[in-house]
């Protein structure tokens, strides 16, 4: 009998519980894509407006900035020193 009535209360508190959590929710996050300089094919991220505005991002294999791509118009990034 006291068996049956952990389970049953083991039931319950669970659906207790999952009721308070609030349902996760899709969090869409506007990225752009940028490319850089490199020759003779340039590479190419998708980064957010503010992870782009802390600086200028460089690509390992020339050292060649990236800037946003052809549709992308953003404000120019920041300098090491406004940063």
């Amino acid at each position: 009998m006291i068996a049956a009535l952990d389970a049953a209360v083991a039931v319950q508190l669970r659906a207790t519980v999952e009721s308070a959590v609030p349902p996760r929710t899709v969090r869409t996050v506007y990225r752009f894509p940028i490319i850089c300089e490199c020759a003779p094919v340039p590479r190419r991220q998708h980064v957010t407006p503010y992870f782009f505005r802390q600086g200028p991002l460089l690509c390992g294999l020339w050292l060649a900035k990236f800037r946003p791509a052809d549709d992308v118009v953003l404000p120019p990034q920041a300098s090491g020193n406004d940063a």
